[in-house]
């Protein structure tokens, strides 16, 4: 969905018998990492960044410190410091969904941001605040039984329709079409619309998958299962309908790997550039790259250091043997 930046919290959950809705996905929130396995039921949380800077030759602390307050194992708020200020607070519901953030910095001129969920007519919608409480605009996302999202609605003020996008599964729940709607234009006829088709083997799995917008072929995903792995190709086409660029995903329990690779005049025999990554346990463990310059492979390792209640405390990344990344987390019992 366009202008979403995934939000790494929960999906959905269901409570006696009842659907909730997800916590709202949206570029105004910020990006949160939800540690789901700590053990002891802490109290709070923060974790120190360092970043391994090129043009000093040494790792940096990140001016913002994230700040996990829970109760009784339950994430209630997260708070973004510097120098000891809260710049951004994000507050949670009882099902771990954002429900408000606040903005405190110096001449902000949107406060605040509101989240509500109608698990019942299976809406969410996003409002944002100017000062006195004002309403600047606001995102309405509505979903079928399935929880998938069937129409996004974004008003200018409280009422007045800006923008709208639909959504449409076939009979296997895979999206078929991604319409948007821009009203300065018209609200009958999509500005723009992605139009997908299928094939199914006999068990029902997707073999292939071709986006077309605009009647052009956009890209095609080719899907390969093995026992114990999940092979993906897909290739992406220009206006003219040459190939130009082909990315390989294969998937093995908790391995990852990628490959991105870029034609050259539609020659799909050699690749003017390649990218691998490879990822363990979701951790990047190798970076190769091949151009016309040659052949770069960079190594990455992890190594966790925990406390005695078994939860990290320390993470501290390699990369060829030089730390690219650390990560501190003081945890309070």
């Amino acid at each position: 969905m366009r202008c979403i930046v995934a939000f790494l919290l929960l999906t959905s959950t269901t409570l006696y018998g009842q659907q909730l809705l997800p916590s709202f996905d949206s570029e105004l929130i910020e990006s949160v990492r939800i540690d789901e396995n700590l053990r002891k039921s802490p109290k709070e949380y923060f974790i120190k960044i360092y970043e391994y800077n090129k043009d000093s030759a040494r790792l940096i602390k990140s001016p913002i410190i994230p700040y996990y307050l829970l109760e009784n194992g339950q994430l209630k708020e997260v708070q973004f410091r510097s120098s000891n200020e809260v710049l951004k607070s994000h507050f949670f519901d009882n099902h771990g969904r954002i429900i408000e953030q606040k903005r405190f910095g110096f001449q902000e001129n949107m406060p605040k941001i509101t989240y509500e969920y109608n698990d019942d007519s299976f809406e969410a919608t996003e409002t944002i605040y100017r000062l006195g409480d004002r309403v600047h605009s606001k995102s309405v996302v509505k979903y079928n039984s399935l929880l998938q999202v069937i129409a996004k609605e974004e008003y200018r003020g409280k009422d007045k329709l800006n923008r709208f996008w639909k959504y449409h599964y076939n009979e296997h729940n895979d999206l078929i079409a991604d319409q948007f709607y821009d009203t300065y234009n018209s609200v009958d006829k999509p500005s723009d619309s992605l139009h997908i088709e299928y094939v199914y083997d006999g068990l029902e799995r997707k073999i292939s998958r071709h986006d077309y917008r605009a009647n052009h072929l956009e890209s095609r995903t080719d899907y390969a299962y093995f026992p114990d792995s999940l092979v993906k190709q897909t290739t992406f086409f220009s206006l003219n309908g040459i190939p130009k660029e082909r990315h390989l995903e294969v998937k093995k329990d908790s391995l990852r790997v990628m490959v991105r690779g870029f034609f050259q005049h539609g020659d799909t025999v050699n690749f003017r550039s390649r990218f691998k990554e490879l990822y363990l346990y979701g951790d990047l463990v190798e970076y190769e790259s091949r151009t016309l310059r040659g052949t770069y492979v960079d190594r990455y390792t992890t190594f966790y250091e925990y406390d005695e209640m078994s939860n990290w405390i320390k993470k501290t990344t390699y990369s060829n043997g030089v730390v690219v990344k650390k990560e501190e987390r003081t945890i309070l019992y």
